[in-house]
């Protein structure tokens, strides 16, 4: 047992009584996430900080880097950390020292404690994230060792089993599974939140969701924003279309839009890959500055474009970017009357040719977005306006290629 001070640097503190167990304090601190102490003991947690890989962890460290979520909401969007403590000592108004026997120490929040660290150490932490971190004092002595063993179980009880895990169980992914079987990144996918993989099948979901036709009518003002915006409405609606339709998997809607689905992962590669260089050449100045445009971390080095089989870089285009443009393309989904399933207006040629047409006008389309409503990429990825836009554009393409076809 030994008892340190670690020294927390606040933005705002508040400390409430218990209101059956008076000694007992609960603080909150809202701290300033590069300002989060190093080598917090986490003796009281239940869940070792492993399998930093797994989607859920890498969505936030995203978010906390500001890539997925609008910079200064992490605290807002993430739990926060719960620590036992023995003492909160006050040195200024917003500077404490937490007292902390690393017997005990964090009690939930490890995961969070070390994307935090990792974050530190690579100055990846975007301008105003905070952390929320709950303090409990008060459990010294005998009789409170229990209580502080509830705590700390109690505290880790809250992550269920995910969706996609109950899916991938029920064979819900199994249609998918069969069109991506020859592809040199098909062992690379992950169906199960406990997957080490590169490759989320929510992603693969998302993207099927982009194309979708039927719910998305081309004519219609709606845009499956939501395949960006939480990933977890698609893929429920596409388990629950393989449940209704167990029994017959091709009655089901998104069998529709499934052989379609290699083609528009191609494409999706494009946008990502092409956006930078089509940037730097027609809009001008540099889009590697664009926080729409992530960096690889050090520990990856590039970023492949397996899909499409490009060339790996050092940067590409966020999804909060990507999933618009890719969304607009779904002007050249059409459903054949004969056979029931989707196709592309032309063939894939003729997509690609027509992305790489309109490739500068997305382009300084996307730039123009970022001047009105902000470079963030979940800015981009929920605007409605911006979905219409590109849409737009691309319907009119569309529309000229159908009035040239008829002489």
């Amino acid at each position: 047992m030994s008892i340190k001070p670690y020294r927390f640097e606040v933005s705002e503190a508040r400390s409430v009584k218990h209101p059956t167990l008076p000694n007992i304090l609960k603080h909150t601190f809202l701290v300033p996430a590069h300002l989060f102490p190093k080598g917090v003991p986490s003796g009281a947690n239940l869940r070792d900080p492993v399998g930093m890989n797994r989607q859920v962890y890498k969505d936030v460290k995203a978010s906390l880097e500001g890539k997925e979520a609008l910079p200064g909401t992490f605290d807002l969007l993430n739990l926060g950390i719960t620590i036992i403590a023995e003492d909160v000592k006050v040195i200024d108004k917003r500077v404490f020292d937490v007292m902390i026997d690393d017997e005990y120490g964090i009690a939930n929040g490890s995961h969070t404690t070390q994307i935090i660290y990792d974050c530190q150490d690579d100055d990846s932490i975007a301008e105003g994230q905070h952390v929320e971190v709950k303090i409990i004092t008060g459990l010294e002595g005998g009789d409170n060792h229990s209580l502080r063993v509830d705590i700390a179980r109690g505290q880790n009880t809250g992550i269920s089993v995910q969706p996609r895990s109950i899916f991938e169980l029920d064979g819900a992914f199994n249609s998918i599974k069969a069109i991506v079987v020859d592809e040199d990144w098909a062992d690379d996918i992950g169906y199960k939140e406990s997957d080490k993989k590169d490759i989320d099948v929510r992603e693969l979901v998302a993207v099927l969701e982009l194309l979708n036709v039927v719910d998305f009518p081309i004519r219609d003002t709606k845009h499956p924003i939501p395949a960006y915006e939480k990933w977890s409405t698609p893929l429920n609606k596409f388990g629950d279309d393989y449940k209704l339709n167990r029994a017959t998997p091709d009655n089901r809607k998104y069998a529709i839009f499934e052989p379609l689905l290699l083609e528009a992962l191609e494409l999706y590669d494009h946008i990502r890959r092409d956006f930078l260089r089509v940037y730097n050449e027609t809009v001008g100045g540099r889009a590697g500055n664009l926080r729409i445009v992530e960096k690889a971390p050090a520990s990856k080095g590039r970023f492949k474009f397996p899909y499409a089989k490009l060339d790996e870089h050092e940067q590409r285009l966020t999804k909060g970017a990507a999933y618009p443009i890719l969304g607009a393309f779904r002007n050249f989904v059409k459903i054949n009357e004969e056979t029931g399933m989707a196709e592309w207006q032309g063939g894939f040629e003729n997509v690609l040719n027509s992305w790489r047409d309109l490739a500068p006008e997305l382009v300084a389309e996307t730039k123009q977005a970022i001047k009105d409503i902000g470079n963030a990429p979940d800015s981009l990825g929920k605007n409605r306006n911006h979905w219409a836009n590109l849409f737009k554009t691309v319907r009119l393409h569309v529309m000229e290629q159908q009035l040239d076809a008829m002489g």
